[in-house]
C-alpha cells in the first residue's frame, strides 16, 4: 500500500490542471491514466480533428474563390493528411507522461478502480489519499437503436487510412457536422440523419438554421427529423433506416454514431466510494467536490455541471487546486465561456442565447447584422455569415454574442473578453479597431 496526499485519475486537461499546481504546492501526488497521457482533446478530439480541417479549409477557401481570381483544383490527399496529423499526436503520451513526473508526479499506467472513500486499485496494488480526484472524461454513448450499439465513432473517424466515397453522420451536434464537414471537403458524399428539427441546441437557432442551409449548399445532405430505427451492417458498408415510420433508407461505406458522449465511470467503482451519479455525470458543487463525498473531487467533462470544453476543465481543474490547498476558497465562474462548432462556415456563441435571457426577464434588444455582406466576407466569397449579439442598453452590457461565418471562431474571443470581464458596452463602442479586418466589424454589430 502506498500513501499520497492526493491521487488523479485521469492524465487529460483535466488531471494536468488540478495536479501541477498540488505538485508545485509540495503534495504528494499520484496520477493514473487508463490508455494514454494527454487525454481525448489532444489524442481524439479538438487538436486531431483540427489539423484535419486544415486541409478542409484550404480547399474550402480555394473553392470559394474559383473564378475570382484562383483558377485549378485543390485537393486532399487523405493519406497525407492523416500522416500530419499523426505527426501532432503520436508525441503527445510519452511527453505529457514526462512532463508530469518532470514536476515530481508519480504518473502510472493502469486501470484505476475505486475501492473505498480513499482507496484506489491499480495493478494489483492499493493507493490511499485523503483526497481523490476523479478526470476520466467521458466515452460516447451507444446509438439506442438495433444494429447501432457497435457503429464506429469519431475515434475511427479520426484514424482512417482511406477516405470512404459514402459517409453517414447520425447526430446533430458538434461532432457530426464537424466531421460531415471535414469528409465533404475532402470529396466524399455525406449524409447527416438528425432525429429531430433541431441541431446543435446549445447554439443560436437562427443561426443553426442557416448553418445547415450552408451545409446543404457545400453538397451535404442534412436530413432532419429523422431518427434512426435501425442499422444494418452489410459487406460493403451500412444501411440505416430513419425518418418517423423507419421507411426512409440510406446506404454508405461508413457510417458514425455521434449523438454523444456519457461520463465514463462505468467499472471506476463510484459506488465503493459512495459517489453519486446521475445521466449527466458525477454531481459536484461549486467547489468541484462530490456532492456525497466531499473528498472526492470530479473535474472536467465527468462532472454534472459546466460545458464539455477543454478550457472549462481546465478552470475546475484549477479551482479544484486552491480548494484542496485552501479549502473552501473558490468556487467555478462560468461566465463568459466562449465554444465553436468548427464547421465551414464555423458557428460561436458566448454569453446568453435568446431564449435564455427571456427567461431571466431581462431588458434587451437583439442586433443582427448580415456579415455576408460585409468586406471581409465578400472579399474571400462567403456567402454565409451572420451574426446577433445581445444588447442590454440600460445595464451598458453584452449579454451573448452569436456569430456563424469565417474567422466567427476567432471574433468570439472578443466578446469572451467583453462579456467576462464585465467591460461595459459603451467602452466597446468607443473601441477602435484595425482595418480592414473580421474583427473591425464588430463596431457594426454593437
Amino acid at each position: 500500500m502506498k500513501n499520497y496526499d492526493v491521487i488523479v485519475i485521469g492524465g487529460g486537461p483535466a488531471g494536468g490542471a488540478v495536479s501541477v499546481p498540488l505538485a508545485a504546492a509540495g503534495k504528494k501526488v499520484a496520477m493514473i491514466e487508463s490508455a494514454a497521457y494527454g487525454g481525448v482533446c489532444p489524442l481524439s478530439g479538438c487538436n486531431p480533428k483540427k489539423v484535419l480541417m486544415s486541409g478542409a479549409e484550404a480547399v474550402h477557401l480555394a473553392s470559394a474563390m474559383a473564378g475570382h481570381g484562383v483558377s485549378g483544383s485543390v485537393t486532399i490527399d487523405w493519406p497525407a493528411l492523416m500522416r500530419f496529423k499523426h505527426s501532432f499526436v503520436e508525441p503527445v503520451p510519452e511527453k505529457a507522461r514526462a512532463a508530469y513526473t518532470k514536476k515530481g508526479i508519480d504518473a502510472r499506467l493502469g486501470l484505476a478502480k475505486l475501492i473505498g472513500p480513499r482507496e484506489v486499485s491499480v495493478n494489483n496494488e492499493t493507493l490511499t489519499a485523503p483526497t481523490i480526484c476523479l478526470c476520466v472524461g467521458q466515452e460516447p454513448s451507444p446509438l439506442p437503436a438495433p444494429g447501432g450499439r457497435d457503429l464506429p465513432v469519431s475515434d475511427d473517424f479520426l484514424m482512417m487510412k482511406e477516405l470512404p466515397r459514402r459517409m453517414i453522420f447520425i447526430g446533430g451536434g458538434f461532432i457530426a457536422f464537424e466531421l460531415a464537414h471535414i469528409a465533404r471537403q475532402a470529396g466524399a458524399q455525406v449524409t447527416i440523419l438528425n432525429r429531430s428539427d433541431r441541431i446543435l441546441r446549445h447554439f443560436d437557432a437562427t443561426l443553426t438554421h442557416e448553418l445547415i442551409d450552408a451545409s446543404r449548399a457545400a453538397g451535404i445532405d442534412v436530413r432532419l427529423n429523422a431518427p434512426v430505427h435501425s442499422v444494418e451492417k452489410k459487406p460493403d458498408g451500412f444501411l440505416v433506416r430513419c425518418g418517423e415510420d423507419g421507411d426512409e433508407i440510406h446506404e454508405a461505406e461508413m457510417a458514425f454514431n455521434c449523438t454523444g458522449r456519457r461520463a465514463a465511470v462505468s467499472g471506476l467503482g463510484l459506488d465503493a466510494a459512495g459517489i453519486e451519479h446521475g445521466p449527466h455525470g458525477i454531481a459536484v458543487n461549486g467547489h468541484m467536490q462530490s456532492v456525497s463525498n466531499p473528498g472526492v473531487y470530479a473535474i472536467g467533462d465527468v462532472t454534472d455541471q459546466g460545458m464539455a470544453l477543454t478550457p472549462v476543465a481546465t478552470i475546475q481543474g484549477q479551482v479544484a487546486a486552491a480548494n484542496i490547498l485552501n479549502p473552501g476558497s473558490s468556487v467555478v465562474d462560468y461566465t463568459g465561456i466562449p465554444s465553436t462548432c468548427f464547421t465551414f462556415p464555423p458557428l460561436a456563441e458566448v454569453g446568453l442565447l435568446e431564449e435564455d435571457a427571456r427567461k431571466l426577464g431581462l431588458e434587451f434588444t437583439v442586433k443582427e447584422t448580415d456579415l455576408s455582406d460585409s468586406f471581409a466576407w465578400k472579399r474571400l466569397n462567403q456567402p454565409f455569415g451572420r451574426a446577433r449579439v445581445l444588447l442590454d442598453e440600460p445595464g451598458d452590457r453584452i449579454l451573448g454574442a452569436h456569430i456563424l461565418g469565417h474567422n466567427a471562431e476567432e471574433m468570439i474571443n472578443l466578446f469572451a473578453l467583453i462579456i467576462r470581464q464585465g467591460i461595459p458596452l459603451s467602452k466597446v463602442r468607443d473601441t477602435v479597431w484595425a482595418y480592414p479586418t473580421c474583427g473591425y466589424e464588430l463596431k457594426y454589430m454593437v
